[in-house]
C-alpha cells in the first residue's frame, strides 16, 4: 500500500527546498522526495537579484542567505578585444534602491543554507519518479526503489528535464539554442587582482560571446561562466567535462587580462543551452509545476533560480490564503505565467547586446541606454513579491505578450 502525504514535493533542489520552506511559514508540512542519494546543488554559482532576496527573506532565511552570500560592488563591462570599458552596473545602489541585496552564491551553499531549515524527517532522497497517475482525489508517484506513494497534490520542481511534466504534456523536450556555455571555478588567491578590477565582477562581450567572472564565498573562489554562439551540438549537463585548452581557443585574440585569466584554468566544464517555446503548461488540477519545469529560461538575465524563488514564496502565499489548493495553483498561474513569460523574452533578448560583432554599434548602444541589459532590468528587480504577490504584475510592452 502506498504511504499518504496531503503535498508532495518531486525534487530536492533550489526551487522544490524553497518551496517546502515556503509553506513550512503558513502551517503547511510538505515531503520533499529527491532522486539524489544527498542533497548538493549542481552547477558552480548563482546571482540572486533583490527581489528574489526579499522572498527569501519572507520565509525566515534572510540571515542564512546573508551568512553565505557574496555582496559584488557591480559588474565592469569591457570589451572582450580591446579591453576598452563599456558599462559599469552598480549593484550597491541596486540594492539600496530595491531595498535589499544583490548576492552572488556558490550553488550548494545556497542550497545548505535552505536545507538547514527544513526538517530533514520530510525530505527523503533517492526517489527517482518514474511514474505518475492522476486520480480524481490524489496523485500516486511511483520511484524507481519501488517506493509507490499518493499525494492530496503534488509541486513538481523537478528540473528542466522533469518527469512530472512529461508525464502531464509528453515528451516537449526543451531544444537546443545553438548555444554553450563553459565553468570553471578558481580559488581567488591564484588569481593577480589586476585581471578582476576593479570590482572583482567583470563581463567580457565581444562577437559571438561574454565570459564573466565574479567572486563567492566570500571572496575566496572565482566563477567563471561563459556564453556563446556556436554551430555545433552540445549536450546539456552542468558537469560536462571539458577541455581547458578548447575553452581558450573560444576566445581567440583576447585582451591581455581575460587571456592571463583563461590560462589560470586548468579544469572546466561545458553544457550546451536549452530551451522550450513560452507555454502555460504549467500543471493542472492537483499538479503544480515550479521552476525551470515550468519555466526553463536562457541565463541571459540572471533569473532561472530567482523566478524559482519568487514562485516558492509566491506559492506558498496562495496555498496558505486559498482553503481549496487547486484554486490556490490556478491563482497562481493566473499572476505568475505573465510575468515569468516577460522574463523569459527577457533574457532571449539580452545575449544580442553582449555577442555583437560591431565594437562600434556596442559602443553606441551603451551610450544611448539601450544596449545594455542591465537597464532593461528594473521592472524585474523592482517587483515586490511580498507586497505583490496575489497581483498581476506590470510587464513592460517590449517582454509581454
Amino acid at each position: 500500500m502506498a504511504s499518504s502525504y496531503r503535498i508532495a514535493i518531486v525534487g530536492g533542489g533550489l526551487a522544490g527546498l524553497a518551496a517546502a520552506r515556503s509553506l513550512a511559514t503558513v502551517g503547511i508540512e510538505a515531503h520533499v522526495f529527491e532522486q539524489a542519494p544527498a542533497l548538493g546543488e549542481i552547477g558552480a554559482a548563482v546571482n540572486i537579484s533583490p527581489q528574489a532576496v526579499k522572498a527569501l527573506q519572507a520565509i525566515g532565511l534572510g540571515d542564512k542567505v546573508a551568512a553565505v552570500g557574496h555582496s559584488s560592488p557591480g559588474i565592469y563591462t569591457r570589451n572582450m578585444l580591446t579591453g576598452e570599458f563599456l558599462e559599469f552596473n552598480d549593484r550597491i545602489k541596486t540594492a539600496a534602491r530595491y531595498g535589499a541585496p544583490y548576492y552572488t552564491f556558490h550553488r550548494a551553499d545556497l542550497l545548505d543554507a535552505i536545507a538547514g531549515e527544513l526538517d530533514h524527517s520530510t525530505v527523503h532522497l533517492g526517489h527517482r519518479l518514474i511514474g505518475l497517475e492522476e486520480g480524481s482525489d490524489r496523485v500516486t508517484l511511483a520511484f524507481d526503489n519501488g517506493t509507490k506513494i499518493a499525494a492530496e497534490y503534488v509541486i513538481a520542481a523537478d528540473g528542466v528535464r522533469s518527469e512530472v511534466r512529461r508525464a502531464l504534456y509528453g515528451a516537449d523536450n526543451p531544444t537546443y539554442t545553438g548555444q554553450m556555455v563553459w565553468r570553471a571555478l578558481l580559488d581567488a588567491g591564484d588569481v593577480p587582482p589586476e585581471l578582476i578590477e576593479p570590482t572583482g565582477h567583470v563581463q567580457w562581450v565581444g562577437p559571438g560571446r561574454h565570459l564573466i567572472a565574479y567572486l563567492i564565498r566570500r571572496g575566496k573562489m572565482l566563477n567563471i561562466v561563459t556564453q556563446q554562439d556556436t554551430d555545433k551540438w552540445v549536450e546539456e549537463g552542468w558537469s560536462t567535462r571539458g577541455d581547458a585548452d578548447e575553452m581558450r581557443a573560444s576566445f581567440p585574440n583576447s585582451e591581455p587580462r581575460l587571456d592571463k585569466l583563461l590560462k589560470l584554468v586548468t579544469v572546466c566544464s561545458k553544457w550546451g543551452l536549452f530551451t522550450r517555446p513560452l507555454t502555460r503548461n504549467w500543471g493542472r488540477g492537483r499538479i503544480q509545476l515550479i521552476g525551470d519545469a515550468a519555466h526553463a529560461m536562457l541565463p541571459n538575465a540572471g533569473q532561472g533560480a530567482c523566478q524559482a524563488f519568487e514562485d516558492s514564496y509566491i506559492l506558498g502565499r496562495w496555498l496558505g490564503a486559498c482553503p481549496d489548493p487547486v484554486e490556490a495553483f490556478a491563482n497562481f498561474r493566473r499572476v505568475r505565467i505573465p510575468r515569468v513569460h516577460g522574463v523569459q523574452r527577457l533574457s532571449f533578448s539580452n545575449a544580442r547586446f553582449k555577442h555583437m560583432h560591431d565594437a562600434t554599434a556596442q559602443r553606441q548602444a551603451v551610450s544611448a541606454g539601450t544596449g545594455s541589459v542591465h537597464g532593461n532590468s528594473e521592472w524585474v528587480w523592482g517587483f515586490d513579491p511580498v507586497t505583490e504577490w496575489d497581483k498581476e504584475p506590470a510587464v513592460p510592452s517590449a517582454y509581454a505578450a
